[in-house]
């Protein structure tokens, strides 16, 4: 395939929509997404997978592969600082729980690189709609060790060691790996996350699937990850106030997030080190480059491309802005 040097842009991707036993018709109602079926849980926004992989909803690259355009475009796509030999760093989601997830955790890197050949997981939420008293569970309650958690799975009552937390829109909430968490019902996120599907399922509500059987659980594995240090100190609200600028909502060792508040017009100049994968958490504007106008709606994702130089973002809205590890 003939890939022009100067042929990229602000690039949109189709989402992959994923039925889940928790999902529903949020995605619809929210964003007006056209789902397939009344139990999506997961739009997978900007994925580079073998399995889940992007391709370009518009312009002249229209119908390319995310992994395509690392093949032909490398470090102009990606940045000088994102090495093109490595599996793509990171996975966009929304997620829609009608229903609350299954009680879980992830492993870290070295775990996860040991024992399932994959890279671990840490990701971060973005609360971009809660019904009121929606909570999520984040973490153990203080004092919880692995003794009394495996007693309290085992006796059915693991619900009393789990800290619940009540979310409203705007709120930020590392799940950093061996972090146990689960979302409840009623709640939309924007997940930003490592790319990695990989999930230890500890406790699943005692549901059934639609073949009456049981998930599976993955018991022995989670314990061996599991932090039993109490509640994370991190997340909370406030995000949803930003008036203007840019906020930082996240730094880890894996990726940054940050919020963008747009009222007018905001020039961007990139330093062509890193990528950039974004999504609009309220409002409508649009990205302005070469004389083109690419419209954003809310709960719409992009990539900007790392080479493409000086843009701009205009409209009313706010946008969360993430990129891969080592940008400062």
């Amino acid at each position: 395939m003939i890939y022009p040097k100067r042929g990229l842009y602000p690039l949109k991707f189709y989402p992959l929509f994923m039925e889940r036993i928790w999902g529903g018709t949020g995605l619809r109602e929210e964003f007006g997404k056209e789902i397939p079926s009344t139990k999506i849980g997961e739009s997978w926004e900007v994925s580079c997978r073998s399995d889940a992989m992007s391709i370009v909803a518009e312009g002249p690259l229209k119908g390319r592969t995310l992994g395509e355009l690392i093949a032909g475009y490398g470090p102009e796509l990606l940045g000088t600082e994102v090495p093109v030999v490595q599996d793509f760093p990171l996975l966009l989601k929304i997620l829609d729980a009608q229903d609350v997830l299954s009680v879980q955790v992830h492993p870290g890197d070295e775990f996860a690189a040991q024992y399932e050949g994959s890279l671990g997981k840490t990701e971060v939420w973005y609360v971009l709609k809660a019904k009121p008293g929606a909570k999520i569970i984040y973490g153990l309650k203080p004092g919880i060790t692995r003794q009394r958690f495996t007693e309290a799975l085992n006796s059915g009552k693991l619900e009393e060691c789990l800290n619940e937390v009540e979310v409203r829109p705007g709120d930020v909430y590392p799940v950093e790996a061996g972090v146990v968490h689960a979302l409840g019902a009623g709640i939309i996120v924007a997940e930003f996350q490592q790319n990695s599907d990989l999930t230890y399922r500890v406790y699943d509500w005692r549901r059934l699937d639609d073949c009456g059987r049981p998930r599976p659980l993955h018991i022995d594995r989670a314990l061996q990850v599991i932090d039993f240090s109490g509640p994370p100190t991190q997340g909370g609200s406030g995000v949803a106030r930003i008036n203007r600028g840019r906020q930082l909502l996240h730094r880890g060792r894996h990726f940054t997030l940050e919020a963008l508040r747009i009222a007018g017009k905001e020039v961007i100049l990139p330093t062509g080190q890193h990528f950039v994968l974004g999504l609009v958490s309220r409002g409508k504007g649009g990205i302005l480059y070469e004389g083109e106008r690419y419209v954003l709606n809310y709960g719409d994702s992009f990539m900007i491309p790392a080479g493409i130089g000086e843009y701009s973002f205009y409209g009313d809205c706010t946008l969360l802005l993430c990129t891969p590890k080592g940008v400062a």
